[in-house]
């Protein structure tokens, strides 16, 4: 089919950009200069892209979207930066990510599905998989771990981190990091148990999933500071990369971690193994 017949005439389209021949590019859709389109994405009218911006293969850019414009940020001063936006992602209407500051790019992995009016701001790095539901919200320099699960209506301080497979409840958010395998509701968000949901659905074992709700036991409600907790799991799971993941994650936490869930006795960690 020639490319002509996938891009609607009223789209702009600056001469600059690179539009794979499977495109598809509907009604009244802005392209800038340097953005480059990968086979099979669409973009859905009123779409608005610009920047240094990547998009890659199979996505979905739905109505009213808005990537690559410049950042929020009064320090920005016109740096050609954009985004990269990996492959089979899906931005719902009136979402909007922002291009990176200085020399930094905003990046989002394959897989990733951002509904209405989530916003991910400059210099974010979004990893695979993660989906945000409405009107999640991100400020610059956050950092989302593969398969992280964000309901709506939820804030996140700048540089805060949430490490892979986290699950966070919606109408609240954090200033400090979200550990990883952790679910997190409350305002601000506290770590109240383990995804194990997610957990299955990535085929973890249950021996896997029994040694990463150990640690957090260790580490909420054992009585030993972070320090102990982080060296009696070394102790007992140095077998294991993700136990050494959650390790990893908490010494080099520079806003500190989410408080453990206190409201309550009842142990809401049982796996049903």
């Amino acid at each position: 089919m020639p490319v002509e017949s996938l891009i609607h005439p009223s789209a702009i389209i600056h001469s600059g950009a690179i539009i794979h021949e499977t495109a598809h590019i509907a009604p009244y859709a802005v392209i800038g200069s340097h953005v480059e389109i990968g086979a099979g994405t669409r973009i859905g009218s009123h779409a608005v892209i610009d920047g240094r911006t990547k998009i890659g293969e199979n996505c979905r850019i739905f109505p009213g979207a808005s990537i690559g414009l410049e950042p929020q940020d009064l320090s920005y001063k016109d740096e050609p930066t954009g985004v990269i936006i990996g492959d089979r992602v899906t931005v719902r209407e009136y979402a909007t990510i922002h291009r990176g500051t200085g020399d930094r790019f905003t990046t989002i992995g394959d897989d990733c599905f951002f509904m209405n009016y989530t916003h991910i701001a400059h210099d974010c790095r979004v990893g695979k998989g993660v989906i945000l539901a409405n009107n999640a919200t991100f400020a610059g320099h956050c950092q989302i771990g593969d398969n992280v699960v964000v309901a709506g209506q939820t804030v996140f301080h700048q540089h805060v981190r949430i490490g892979r497979m986290a699950m966070l409840s919606g109408s609240s958010g954090s200033r400090v990091d979200i550990p990883p395998f952790a679910t997190c509701d409350g305002r601000p968000l506290q770590v109240r148990s383990v995804n194990l949901v997610g957990m299955r659905r990535q085929k973890f074992t249950p021996e896997l999933r029994a040694a990463i709700k150990q640690a957090y036991v260790y580490i909420y409600r054992s009585g030993l500071n972070n320090t102990q907790a982080m060296e009696k799991i070394e102790e007992q799971y140095s077998h294991l990369p993700e136990l050494l993941e959650i390790v990893a994650f908490f010494r080099s936490s520079k806003r500190g971690i989410a408080r453990g869930y206190t409201a309550g006795t009842a142990d809401d960690t049982n796996d049903g193994d």
